[in-house]
Parts: structure tokens; sequence; C-alpha cells
């Protein structure tokens, strides 16, 4: 069983759930200084441990567990027996990520995702549209022996938004966990065993597999606009967004090729189709403050929604093409 776009962005922290939670445009959001510190700690460390892996689609709850290696930068997943995603490595590094699939042989390749490690916590940090969001730390505990601080933000009526539980001297994140807006838990990660310091195998951040095709997300890109008969139309990198992520979905009845770009702090998504589109459409995909800009090129509805102001994203339509 392939782990899907969803899983993708849920095992690098569920970042994937808080994309909707966005800060007044143009302001710079930040964060409490005990937080810039654990995480300034977290971007060096040095791991090895086993996580709980849950999420909950249409009301069904999903779990598996994961190995996970980390050296600084360095990332590498592995999935438990028994798991959907058995036999599943995901490896990464400060420049590129890789996710082999052994049922197809194949090796996906992605731009490096480390910079997003903590995106969930710090774009939910940039709360609604007022900009008011609280904030408050407790005793959270020991979890997988080490013992922890707990940090919620919750929204400005004290709905939970996010939960994390750090290891403080460390920077270690062992627990997090995300709520949806009806405040039910959305997915949550719990590390069950953590070894710090440990001794890591050289090679661990490497795949080699000869034979394994490579596909990366242009390749994705080319192969759904293919099937629809459409253009690949796409955004040029002079703009300085890598494309991330590329898949289809059926909204109002007609198939939609969904582009996930991004650079540093700052997120993208491309919808592109031949049928009409407008931002009401896409309530799902916007739980929040982003902005969108709809363009027809080429007899295609483009829809651009990010956390750019709408002048800012007319422009970056202006560079999207074959």
């Amino acid at each position: 069983m392939k782990l899907n776009s969803f899983g993708v962005c849920f095992v690098i922290g569920l970042s994937a759930l808080s994309l909707g939670q966005g800060t007044p445009r143009g302001q710079k959001m930040e964060l409490p200084p005990e937080l810039k510190e654990i995480f300034a700690k977290a971007k060096n460390l040095r791991f090895s441990g086993t996580r709980t892996v849950t999420f909950v689609r249409a009301g069904r709850v999903d779990s598996h567990n994961e190995y996970v290696t980390k050296d600084g930068p360095n990332l590498r997943i592995e999935f438990a027996a028994g798991s959907p995603f058995a036999g599943q490595i995901i490896v990464e590094t400060a420049s590129e990520r890789k996710h082999y699939f052994p049922d197809k042989n194949e090796i996906h390749e992605f731009p490096s995702f480390g910079k997003k490690q903590f995106e969930g916590f710090r774009t939910n940090f940039r709360g609604s549209r007022s900009g008011k969001t609280n904030f408050g730390s407790s005793n959270g505990g020991v979890i997988a022996g080490l013992k922890c601080t707990k940090y919620q933000l919750s929204d400005s009526q004290n709905n939970p938004m996010v939960q994390i539980f750090v290891e403080p001297r460390s920077g270690m994140m062992v627990k997090r966990v995300m709520f949806d807006p009806t405040g039910n838990i959305a997915g949550s990660y719990e590390f069950v065993s953590v070894t710090l310091e440990p001794k890591i195998q050289p090679g661990a951040f490497k795949i080699v597999r000869k034979g394994a095709v490579v596909i990366r997300p242009i390749d994705d890109l080319r192969r759904e606009c293919k099937e629809l008969g459409i253009p690949s139309i796409l955004l040029a990198k002079k703009s300085g967004y890598q494309l991330e992520n590329v898949y289809v979905r059926d909204i109002k009845g007609s198939k939609v090729v969904v582009q996930s770009y991004g650079k540093e702090d700052s997120r993208i998504t491309v919808f592109l189709t031949r049928s009409q589109l407008n931002a009401s459409d896409l309530k799902r995909y916007n739980r929040g403050e982003l902005t969108s800009y709809v363009r027809t090129l080429n007899c295609l509805t483009l829809v651009l929604m990010g956390d750019q102001t709408e002048d800012q994203l007319r422009i970056l339509s202006s560079q999207m093409s074959e």
C-alpha cells in the first residue's frame, strides 16, 4: 500500500493539517522566546526512536508505527511490519527527500522538508483573523522516558488548535496533537521509545537502488495532466518556489490537478482544471486566512491560494506556463 500525499505530509509533523491558520497579511510572526530556543536546539537533534502515528479521516482512526532516526538535518523513517506502509523507506538531507516504494520499485524525490519541521506550530501561532491566540505551558508528564513540557495553542475562544510535548533540554518533540475546528483530534504522533545521541550506521540517510525508477513532482504533474488531456502548466523557477507535491482531486464533479509549492516559510497551492472553479469551491482547502486569485489560461482555470496578498498572487499567476 502506497503512502499517499496526506500521509507524506503527516509524517513530517502534521503540517498539512494546519495550513489554514493565517497571520494578518504582510505581518511577521514572533514565537515566544522559550519556543525559539527549543526549536533552535531541535535543528541539531540526534536520536533514534519508535513513534505511533494516528490520523483521522471521515471519522475513521488509522494508526501505524514508525522507526525514526535523526541527525541534524538528516532523517530516516521506516515503517513497522504489519503497517500498510511496511517496506517503504523515507530519507532526507538538507537538500532533498527520497521515498522508496518497494511494491513498484520507485524512488520519489522531493525538495527537503526539513525547514518545515515546526511549520504547523508556527502557522497555528499566527492566529485567527484578529491575530489573537492563547499560548500556555504546563507539566507534560513523562513520555518515552523523557520528562516533558506541554505547550498548547488555542484560538481566541480557547479552543485547542495544537499541542506539543517537548523534552526541554534537548528540544526533542516527543508528542504532537492537532485538533480540527470542532475540537476533535485530527491527528497525532507519540514516541514510545527514544534514544538520544545514538550510534548511527554510515549510509543511513541514503537510498541507492539500481534499477529503481526515480519520480519527481514534475513527473507526477506531467503524468496527471497527460491523463486528463490538459497541458502541464506550472510555476516558473524564477518565482523562487519549488514544486513539492502533485495529486488529483474531485472538486464539484470535476478532476482538478493540485500542485503544492513552497519556499522558506511561504506556501502556494495551485488548482488546475478545464472546469469553472472559484475560491468558494475550495473552502475545504482554506481553513483560515489564505488569499486566492483566479486566472484563465489556454481555456484552463487556475486558482492560486496562499499566504500572500492578492496582488502578489496575481504576479505569480503571470509566471505560470507550460
